[in-house]
């Protein structure tokens, strides 16, 4: 009995945090100028979201773990936004910023793909002057994901991403397991994490 209700209140507190971190995101994109989602569905204990077409300028980076990628690769995302492209100009990004990561029996691979939102307003951002950033126009997609308002460390990362994995295999949803992403807001930890829905 203990067990069931320690479930319960561990579903109600994950449940709850994702929802102040789903309100905290809208808020801040709000205020800010940064990509929210077009559409948001709850589900038992993760979402659905929606994003719109939207601009990203991305970069692979070999790394280690997902905090390495994203400070290697940050460095020359942010190198571009001022400054480092044919125009000589400043690029207006904004939030979230994050990482795609890809995935191989169970485990994260050492391979990443990491990236930083374009403003809607800058309708046609200057070329790189790195070879290895290149401008991307991402289609609309639907995710199963989950938000987070803390911060944690790599290994409590991995357990978030694993857990969503699992409860949406539980649930028999369709979604790629060969890759997730992971959406940052806040260097606080405001971030959300998820995997593509297919089979639609």
């Amino acid at each position: 009995m203990l067990r069931i209700v320690l479930t319960v209140c561990v579903l109600f507190w994950n449940q709850l945090a994702a929802q102040n971190a789903v309100h905290e995101v809208i808020g801040i994109c709000g205020e800010n100028d940064c990509l929210k989602p077009a559409l948001i569905i709850e589900e038992k204990n993760y979402l659905e979201v929606q994003f719109k077409e939207r601009r990203r300028i991305e970069t692979e980076v070999d790394a280690a773990d997902i905090k390495s990628a994203l400070a290697i690769g940050l460095e020359k995302l942010f190198s571009y936004a001022r400054c480092g492209n044919v125009a000589g100009t400043i690029v207006p990004v904004s939030a979230p910023w994050g990482v795609f990561g890809y995935l191989k029996n169970g485990k994260i691979q050492q391979k990443f793909r990491v990236f930083l939102v374009i403003v809607p307003q800058v309708t046609n951002p200057p070329q790189p002057t790195d070879p290895t950033v290149e401008i991307v126009t991402a289609p609309p997609v639907w995710y199963y994901g989950r938000g987070f308002d803390t911060k944690v460390d790599e290994q409590q990362m991995e357990e978030r991403l694993f857990q969503l994995m699992k409860d949406l295999e539980q649930d028999n949803q369709s979604f790629d397991s060969t890759y997730f992403i992971m959406d940052i807001f806040t260097k606080q930890g405001l971030m959300g994490m998820g995997f593509e829905k297919t089979g639609e």
